[in-house]
Parts: C-alpha cells; structure tokens; sequence
C-alpha cells in the first residue's frame, strides 16, 4: 500500500481532467456535449490553480511537482482531440475513452500509466486523440513536460482591467462607501454608541469588503452578511453563556478557525463562523462591550453598501460584465488568429486555448452574478449570455480547425463556413447588446 499522501488534493484536480476528457469522449455526438465540454473547462481551470497553489512552486523543484507539472500539460492535447470530436458531432467508439480513464486512475495512484487502448484513426480527430494519448503515455513513464500551467497576464491587461469601466465603477463605489462608512462612525464616535469610538474602523472595513463584487450578487451577499452576524452573535452568546473563561473561549477560537476552511462554501455559513471566532477573540481581549457594537456596525455596513450599489453613476453600467465580455472576446480572437497563423507552436496554442476558455468562464461567472442582481442592476447585463455563447463556440471551432489543419494542412469548407457564420453572428450580437446599454 503506497502511503504517499503529499499533493493528493492536486493529483485528484488533474485525474478529474482526465474523467472529464473521457467523459465529453462518450458524450460527443449526443446533447450532453456542451455541458460535458464546459465541465471540461472547469476541471482544467480547477487544475491550474491547484498547480499554481501554495503547495507547489512555480517552477518545480522535486520529482513529485514535475510529474505532476507533466501529468497537467499532457492532458491539454487530449482537451483539444476531444473538444473537436465532439464539435463534429459524431459519435466516438466507447474505446477511445478508455484511455483518458486509465490516465485518470494512474494519475490518482501515483503509478505508471501501462499499456493504452488506441482509438480508431479513421478521421483528423480521432488521430489526433491516438497522438495525445501516444504522448501522454510517454510522459507519464518519463515524468517531464513544458510548464504550461501560469496564465500570461501582461502589465499593460492588468492596467486596463483597473482602468477600464468595470474598474472605475467598482473604485468608484468602494470610495462611496468607504466615505459613507466613515462619516458614519465618526458621527456614532461622538455619540459614543456602543462602544463605537474604540472600534470605528469595523464600519468601513465592512463596507469596503461587502462591496466586492466577487462575493455573488450585490442584495444576496448583503443578506448573507446581515444573517450570517446575527446568528452568530446569537451563537456566540449561547457560547459564552455555559463555556468557562477564558479556556473556554480558547477553545471555540480554535474551533472557529478550522470551521473556517468548511463553512467557505456558502458566504452566511462563513459570516457566522467567523463572527463567533471574532467575538471570541474580543471578548478574550477583555471587551464583552463590542459585541453588540460589532453586530449594530454591521448592520450598518449592510444599508451603506445596499444604498450605494444601486445608485447611478456617470457613464454606462454593467461595466464589470462588460469587461470580462471584452477579455473573453480579445482571448478568443488571440488564440483564432494564433492558429489560422498555423503556427508549430503547440505550447503556445494550448496556453492561448486555456486563457480563452478560461476567460469565457469568468465572463459567464460575472453574467450570472449580475443577472441574479435586483432589475435595476441586471437589465444592464442583458444579451451578454448570448454573446458568450456565441464566443463559446467560435473558441470550439477554433480548436476544431486546428486539429483538422495539423492532420491535414489546410480547412474544409464546413470549418470556414462555421467561423464566417460565428463572426457575423457575434458582430451582430455584439451590436445589439452595445444599443440596448445605451438605450438603458
């Protein structure tokens, strides 16, 4: 029995690439495609950030990481088979995904990867598929491949990500309210409201954390913040009721804190635990007086940032939606471009394809947080789904062609038909939704 248990979190997040690809292997040809394509996607992204972690380094140093390192990269080739098998829409024999599946168990037991059933090579794709299995097979026994897991973010993405609308309208409400929460514990400061005057920074540390727009929508993570601190300052003093002091209290600090990890699935769940480890700490500080400041001040927090995320500001709204609709939109235009360029450099094609997918994720993350915002929020998102769908297949397409033009050298009319069709129709789509924001 292998008693390795280092990175076993990290090897499950690349053995689940491998399911994926086997599973959008048995899916191609029917309905379940796109959402077996899209869990794809969520595996790889789930992968790359469990190899960019803090467990692992950058640049491997141990045989662990760099079979690990390897084991990612191998899997990208075996994305790219299978997202253009299933954009053919035909159906694959049930062999050819025995071998993603044996990859996956191998990878989950630390082991070689043994003898890989080969698919039928009876079309561009399916080659394809025998290459990337051929390679990964190779690389699992060898333990070595190019590092293709960072994102390439350069300076001047970064400047126009805080620059853009979706950066300005975000610092422009996180000012607001911060001034607002300010203003507001100076002035329960002079009335010395609970204890208000010892702990003023509590109200505007609140609001300026409540106004992340990555927390989930605006109205529903300010409610998950409300009840998350009411329960558990009710909690905490049922707690503080029966526990001894401080021991006790010691205790449910300890407690707290490795709920923490837990209780991260859910924001209410996270308010609540950490506000019992908060009030915990507090009071065995000596201060049982905050607690009640601490709840009141976050009530607070929650009317300042309800108010001022829904008021107007100058220029067009949806400005966060907008700009991840433009990332996905230059990631997928970069990668198309990168491969009609036919260029031989396949590292830089599967990194260009992992961003493009990657960034389309994000862009339909930002879609839904904004669509489940109240109307007057979320009618400033609308028609952004369809451009990213569209974005979606014009990055399938994209990946199909450059599987058909390693095999082949050049495209079929079918694929300079689908990437004409996809064009016009995201031009159009595009069109729509700029006019509907203006007329908004």
């Amino acid at each position: 029995v292998r008693l390795d248990f280092r990175f076993d979190g990290e090897r499950a997040a690349v053995a689940e690439v491998y399911d994926a690809v086997a599973a959008l292997l048995d899916a191609a040809g029917t309905e379940h495609a796109g959402a077996r394509r899209a869990a794809l996607t969520a595996a790889l992204d789930h992968a790359q950030d469990a190899l960019a972690g803090p467990r692992l380094r950058r640049h491997p140093s141990s045989a662990a990481e760099r079979r690990l390192h390897a084991q990612y990269a191998a899997a990208l080739p075996l994305g790219e088979a299978a997202t253009a098998l299933a954009w053919a829409e035909r159906t694959v024999p049930k062999r050819a995904a025995e071998g993603p599946r044996r990859l996956a168990a191998a990878v989950r037991g630390n082991s070689l990867a043994g003898p890989l059933p080969a698919p039928a090579r009876t079309d561009p794709a399916l080659r394809a598929l025998d290459a990337a299995l051929l390679h990964a097979a190779e690389v699992f026994d060898r333990g070595r491949a190019p590092d293709l897991h960072t994102r390439r973010r350069s300076v001047a993405a970064l400047v126009r990500t805080v620059l853009g609308a979706g950066g300005r309208e975000y610092a422009l409400r996180a000012g607001l309210c911060f001034g607002a929460a300010v203003a507001t514990a100076q002035a329960l400061h002079h009335g010395h409201w609970y204890g208000a005057h010892q702990h003023w920074y509590w109200l505007p540390a609140t609001a300026v954390f409540l106004v992340k727009p990555d927390l989930g929508p605006l109205v529903s993570r300010v409610l998950c913040r409300a009840a998350g601190t009411v329960l558990g300052a009710l909690l905490f003093a049922g707690f503080a009721a029966v526990l001894p002091r401080p021991e006790g209290l010691v205790v449910l600090v300890a407690v707290c804190g490795a709920l923490v990890p837990v209780a991260a699935r859910h924001f209410a769940a996270q308010t609540t635990v950490v506000t019992v480890l908060v009030l915990a700490l507090v009071m065995v500080g000596g201060e049982p007086q905050a607690s009640a400041g601490r709840i009141g001040e976050t009530l607070l927090a929650c009317a300042i940032v309800l108010i001022v995320g829904h008021l107007p500001v100058p220029g067009q709204r949806g400005g966060g939606v907008r700009a991840r609709i433009d990332a996905a939109d230059a990631a997928a235009h970069a990668y198309l471009v990168h491969v009609l360029g036919e260029s031989d450099d396949r590292a830089a094609r599967w990194t260009l394809r992992r961003e493009a997918y990657r960034t389309l994720a994000e862009a339909r993350a930002a879609i839904a947080r904004a669509a489940a915002e109240l109307p007057a929020l979320a009618r400033h998102s609308a028609g952004a789904d369809e451009v990213a769908a569209v974005l979606e297949r014009l990055v399938d397409t994209t990946t199909a062609c450059a599987v058909h033009l390693d095999d082949t050298g050049r495209l079929t009319p079918r694929h300079t038909e689908r990437l004409a069709a996809l064009r016009d129709e995201l031009a159009t789509r595009r069109g729509r939704v700029g006019r509907s924001r203006t007329l908004a």
